[in-house]
């Protein structure tokens, strides 16, 4: 267990926002270079309602990670680059490959959903219907958005606590590809390739990833636990869009994910296993199809989407263990929807539609060892959820915008929920906004927390109401900007894990709230500075104890540096206040504190020509030892070098 002192947290987190203060006043001095032109703030953003809408006339607290922010962090797969978003916290139980959760705002991880070009990724045969992003790369993708506060007006069930969204890339016209190859610290070799095509019909572009490394101990090597744990991964991804005319438009998105980890029993001592083995195989897949009606006023849509997860978990008597271990979990889900967009002035729009998901969830679990033979089986349970929601759009004078929406869901198992959401934007100068949202959300028990030998039929629905306020400030137009956001969400009916009895069960009520700040600043044409800080205050009601794994403070600056058009390298420090988790050696299991820690990453690109580049990362710079999840290990300092051919 790590115990470091709380000094650390406290020191790196004073160092941060003095970093922050610092940078605040050094944008107001006249020492820039040539004013440069920003579009970040005219980015369309696509997740946040069903009407597109700009960063600049949101009201709603979004985070837009571009294609280019990818490309600096080099960033593999997607928890390394939600690692500095404001507000969005990840655990992953183990090195590449263990569980990685997301919680968003203080929210728990299945409170937040995750997607693909509009595709819901999580999975009904988790246990709290969450998605795992540890196998998540990022080959053709053009950027992320991450929506905060409750969106259970848009998607329903699993937005309480936000919505996070990957969108694929679009190709350009003509025939481009790209293919990379990187090797590293504990035996890494990776390969990344894109290819695109597009004319005046139709693009299409297709990605493929092949991730190995031969990790670490998911167990950690504090504690006695050497073994090191294989993780491989194979990735393949494609989105065609085709537009015969201006009236008539489709999209098909595919994805398809082949992985295997070698995994450890539990995290603490005696958790070491050499022959534990966990596969995973995922397929997503989504068509659309829209046109225009009307002058172009009146856009009606239909879409599907169907998702497959299977998960096989598999451990065989050994040296070291005789217990036995087969199991197996299968979810799969399907959604159709229509909805019509109108669009009849510039200052107001309008979207009315409707959807259905059924989900279906199986599992087997059988374990035999030292305590005696288990068994827990759940075979075809399905749920229904049926949603009707209307969203409108207003403005006025270019100053005012005003996103309102409701839906209604009607489950078949927990019946009618209402939920509403508005989220006015206040344009006070052409530099200066005032936004927030205030809205309610709902998230249906999944079907293993309901039916499996853990789970609780008696379980209620849980509900939230959440709200934000915020102003994002231009300090030096198109050159540094500020923003600060506060907010404070409700849960009823929680469901939560009763480690003395393991059962599920409601809790009444717990709260989050804190607040998040951003500063982004242009020091020059070569150099730019992101910085932010989180802070988030959990509260478990009944117990009046925080929530579990999540910290309190959290911090990050991201300096990217240019000195040449060919050279490029990004420097980011991460820093994490300490957090609660139990500790399941005692019984029944006692709350512990993780210590805090802070991370240095570099990365650096040279192109040698317009298409050939090499780059190099290095990693956990200073070898920081840290625990996200008790007694489970973390990847120390690491190195990686790579080729990349564009042609």
């Amino acid at each position: 267990m790590i115990t470091r002192s709380s000094s650390l947290g406290s020191s790196v987190f004073a160092a941060t926002l003095s970093i922050i203060t610092v940078s605040i006043i050094t944008t107001a001095a006249p020492a820039f270079a040539e004013e440069q032109s920003s579009s970040e703030i005219n980015q369309i953003i696509v997740t946040g309602t069903r009407l597109e809408t700009t960063q600049r006339t949101d009201g709603s607290s979004v985070t837009v990670i571009t294609e280019q922010e990818l490309e600096e962090g080099q960033y593999r797969n997607a928890i390394d680059a939600l690692q500095q978003v404001p507000g969005l916290d990840i655990v992953q139980s183990g090195g590449p490959g263990g569980n990685a959760s997301i919680f968003l705002r203080g929210a728990d991880s299945g409170q937040t959903l995750i997607m693909l070009d509009g595709i819901e990724l999580n999975n009904p045969a988790s246990p709290n219907r969450a998605f795992n992003m540890a196998n998540l790369t990022l080959e053709n993708i053009e950027r992320i958005e991450i929506i905060r506060g409750p969106q259970s007006t848009i998607y329903g069930s699993d937005a309480m606590g936000g919505v996070i969204n990957l969108i694929s890339k679009k190709a350009a016209k003509g025939t481009h590809a790209n293919v990379s190859s990187e090797a590293g610290s504990y035996s890494a070799f990776n390969q990344v390739g894109n290819v695109s095509y597009g004319n005046d019909v139709f693009d299409v572009t297709s990605g493929i990833t092949q991730q190995n490394v031969g990790g670490i101990s998911g167990a950690n090597a504090r504690d006695g636990n050497f073994e090191q744990d294989r993780y491989d991964n194979t990735s393949l991804s494609n989105r065609l869009h085709v537009a015969p005319s201006e009236l008539l438009d489709a999209t098909v998105t595919t994805r398809y994910v082949n992985s295997s980890s070698n995994i450890d029993n539990f995290g603490g001592v005696g958790g070491d296993d050499p022959n534990h083995l966990l596969r995973s195989e995922e397929f997503f897949t989504r068509g659309e199809v829209s046109g225009k009606l009307l002058s172009k006023t009146l856009t009606p849509a239909i879409w599907a989407s169907y998702t497959k997860q299977k998960l096989s978990d598999n451990n065989s008597p050994d040296e070291s263990n005789i217990d036995q271990l087969r199991a197996s979990f299968a979810g799969d889900m399907f959604t159709f929807g229509t909805r019509a967009k109108w669009e009849p002035q510039r200052y107001f729009s309008a979207v009315l539609g409707a959807e259905s998901q059924r989900e279906r969830a199986d599992s087997y679990y059988l374990s035999d060892g030292a305590f005696g033979p288990y068994e827990d089986q759940l075979y075809g349970k399905t749920a229904r959820d049926d949603g009707y929601f209307l969203e409108s759009r207003a403005s006025y004078d270019e100053t005012l915008y005003v996103d309102a929406g409701v839906r209604e869901d009607h489950h078949s198992i927990f019946g009618n929920r209402t939920t509403f959401k508005v989220a006015p934007a206040w344009l006070v100068t052409s530099m200066t906004k005032l936004r927030g949202s205030v809205g309610t959300g709902f998230k249906a028990p999944s079907l293993v927390q309901l039916y499996s030998s853990f789970g609780n039929p008696d379980l209620k629905a849980e509900d939230s109401v959440g709200w934000d306020v915020g102003i994002d400030q231009e300090i030096v137009k198109n050159r540094a900007s500020l923003s600060l956001t506060f907010f404070h969400n409700t849960f009823d009916n929680l469901v939560a894990f009763d480690p003395a009895t393991f059962i599920l069960e409601n809790i009444d009520q717990a709260q989050t709230e804190g607040f998040e700040l951003a500063n982004s600043v242009t020091v020059t044409q070569q150099l730019s500075l992101r910085l932010g800080y989180t802070y988030t205050d959990t509260k478990n009601d009944a117990t009046g104890e925080a929530l579990l794994r999540r910290p309190k403070n959290k911090g990050s600056m991201t300096a990217v540096y240019s000195p040449t058009s060919r050279i490029r390298t990004q420097l980011q420090w991460r820093v994490y206040g300490s957090r609660f988790d139990n500790d399941f050696g005692t019984y029944p299991p006692s709350r512990t504190t993780l210590g805090g820690y802070g991370l240095l990453d570099l990365a650096a690109s040279y192109q040698l020509s317009s298409d050939l580049e090499i780059f190099s990362r290095i990693e956990n710079i200073f070898d920081k030892e840290y625990e996200e999840v008790l007694g489970f290990g973390t990847m120390g300092a690491a190195a990686f070098a790579g080729i990349k051919l564009s042609i």
